[in-house]
């Protein structure tokens, strides 16, 4: 429609100088809008160029053919950042034309193809007032298209407009294959698929609820877990892990409903198992605060008691934690975090596991909150060797890659050799009779 307005308006004009002026004018407006770089982005027609990146510090980014055509990535023409020298946040970034709008996509996810797993993959965000923010995010393939995410909830919309790539963050790049990092396919997504929102009670049962945890201050990987039927989180703090380690319960959105706390009515309850040599005595901080206003907040601790099995903690948040503020009941509290072994590093010995979060009244114990087998594996994440405690001698052991391939199989082992694997995830599988058992491990 562009092109044939120009043409009739030069058919109308008897003027060299004039027809060439308007058709400058009209592809001009026409490239202009060609040039509008939004997401998603894939590389592809044209809608980015190498001019459109802006490099720092030692990074360098353009558009490449794909150097892996399959069934992950079919696209023909990726992004790719090679880092040589500079410093340990070389990188380069793409301004787009909109401002991001985390409402409902609170997530971002991209395709990499990079030569080494266990890559430390920093997004950060800018935007032209001066705001900032950043996320961290793991390769677990080596020369080969996966799918990374980062999680951008809570984060104000309409603020960012500069999409920051730091690959391989905190070495220095040289140049080499080593150095090159490919990427494609970005886009903003709700992780939740349309489920409905965190609330009360949390028992990681409900099909249509969107559940999920989020680490932080160096714990992890917290994952949800299944065993026999029964839904729960599995938590694991490592030695790197801080003092006040934890896992928010849901998202940085909070419950859906804000928890009912009164001045006469102000308990809170999980269900917790721990499994490791020490079991009882450890110090469970749980946390309450308002998603909008972290400082409107209160914290409270309760002591496991019993060894080998589930049992059910009362958080009374009349009772604030010592050094913390005290209970303010018109507060608007959505969103719980829960810190295991507070005021301590972890161990890659100690497992902890959590369900049932309720306000109120406890949710009552039942079979299937009871581990057949208390197994664990450490150290986990892991060099060369892991270990797996409880086993027994009859257990079949299966270990998977990230894509479910089975890379080995074997029966009563207690110590398993894995130098020879790439660095990344997998995830280790134990049966026995009717029961079995998933365990997230990570290869270092």
């Amino acid at each position: 429609m562009l092109y044939l307005s120009c043409i009739f308006y030069i058919s109308i004009m008897n003027k060299k100088i004039a027809c060439f002026s308007i058709i400058l004018n009209c592809l001009f407006f026409i490239n202009s809008i060609q040039a509008q770089i939004n997401l998603p982005i894939d590389f592809e027609n044209e809608q980015i160029t190498n001019s459109d990146f802006v490099d720092f510090n030692g990074g360098s980014g353009a558009v490449v053919y794909n150097p892996q055509v399959d069934d992950s990535n079919p696209s023909e023409l990726v992004g790719v950042i090679i880092r040589d020298g500079g410093a340990i946040w070389a990188g380069s970034y793409i301004e787009i034309d909109s401002y991001l709008d985390f409402s409902i996509n609170t997530h971002i996810s991209m395709s990499v193809y990079t030569p080494i797993s266990g890559l430390t993959v920093k997004f950060k965000l800018e935007g032209n007032n001066g705001a900032a923010t950043e996320r961290d995010s793991y390769t677990t393939l080596s020369n080969g298209w996966e799918t990374l995410t980062w999680s951008f909830a809570g984060e104000p919309s309409n603020t960012y407009n500069k999409l920051v790539l730091m690959f391989d963050f905190g070495n220095i790049g040289d140049g080499s294959v080593n150095s090159t990092f490919y990427f494609d396919n970005i886009d903003a997504f709700d992780p939740s698929g349309g489920l409905n929102q965190i609330d009360l009670p949390v028992t990681f049962e409900d099909p249509e609820m969107y559940y999920s945890v989020i680490d932080f201050e160096g714990n992890g990987p917290s994952t949800i877990v299944e065993e026999g039927g029964n839904h729960y989180v599995q938590v694991i703090k490592t030695e790197e892990s801080g003092t006040s380690a934890g896992v928010t319960i849901g998202t940085e959105e909070g419950f859906a409903t804000s928890i009912p706390i009164t001045s006469s009515d102000t308990k809170m309850y999980a269900h917790i198992f721990v499994q490791g040599t020490a079991q009882v005595g450890i110090p469970v901080r749980f946390k309450i605060e308002n998603s909008n206003d972290p400082t409107q907040s209160v914290e409270t601790e309760a002591y496991t008691t019993v060894v080998g099995e589930w049992e059910i903690l009362e958080f009374d948040f009349s009772n604030e934690a010592s050094g913390t503020a005290a209970l303010n009941t018109a507060y608007a509290f959505n969103m719980a975090s829960i810190f295991f072994n507070f005021g301590s590093t972890g161990d890659s010995e100690t497992i902890y596991n959590f369900d049932n979060i309720s306000f109120g009244s406890p949710i009552s114990l039942n079979i299937n909150d009871n581990f057949p087998d208390a197994y664990r594996v450490y150290p986990n994440p892991f060099i060369d060797k892991i270990k797996i405690f409880g086993i027994e001698g009859s257990e079949t052991i299966v270990i998977n890659n990230i894509l479910g391939k089975e890379i080995f199989k074997g029966v009563g082992i207690d110590e398993i050799n894995l130098s020879g694997f790439e660095k990344g995830t997998y995830f280790l599988t134990l049966s026995k009779g009717s029961h079995s058992r998933t365990l997230k491990v990570i290869k270092k």
